[in-house]
């Protein structure tokens, strides 16, 4: 599984000279919690809601931009990197947000720790396209396995409820 599949597609992403009451007015208006900081182009910082609470303590109403609040350099991850990765990322640095970055460096999604959690716990799925291209691989490989003269076994939903079932009257049957 590729970052590209789950990563959110529309990022909301501010300049280093965006004033962090601003930075946080859109957090909140568009309920997220991080912001990548993008300037010509490139992404050269993030900022977290936690970063502008902090901020709002230490400076109150003063006018600070998101440039002097951002942790930089920003760490991204390629579009083309799985999941796995993703997801290690976010733990060794302790982080809670990957903005994605196509060959080009451009910034073409973000991947964040509550995606990760929602994919693990099966409540998000592949994009469509993705799907589509996962779908034609599997119907494919019985056919690949046919021609090599190997037997094609594919597990159903059927056959994994039936065995759940069998298993389960064996241990209410030992329960007894």
């Amino acid at each position: 599984m590729k970052v590209s599949q789950y990563m959110s597609l529309s990022v909301v992403t501010v300049t280093p000279q965006t004033e962090f009451h601003r930075a946080f007015d859109l957090m909140r208006s568009r309920n997220i919690h991080h912001l990548p900081v993008v300037d010509d182009g490139r992404v050269v910082g993030l900022v977290a809601e936690r970063d502008l609470l902090l901020a709002a303590a230490n400076f109150g109403s003063s006018e600070v931009p998101v440039g002097e609040i951002m942790h930089s350099p920003a760490i991204c991850i390629a579009e083309s990197a799985l999941l796995k990765e993703a997801a290690r990322l976010l733990v060794e640095r302790h982080i809670g947000s990957l903005p994605v970055l196509d060959s080009k460096k451009a910034l073409v999604g973000i991947i964040t720790e509550t995606d990760i959690f929602k994919i693990a716990a099966g409540m998000l799925r592949a994009r469509p396209a993705a799907r589509k291209v996962a779908a034609k691989t599997a119907r494919r490989a019985p056919k690949k396995a046919a021609k090599r003269g190997k037997p094609a076994v594919r597990k159903t939903a059927s056959r994994k409820t039936a065995a759940r079932k069998t298993a389960a009257r064996k241990t209410t049957a030992r329960r007894s």
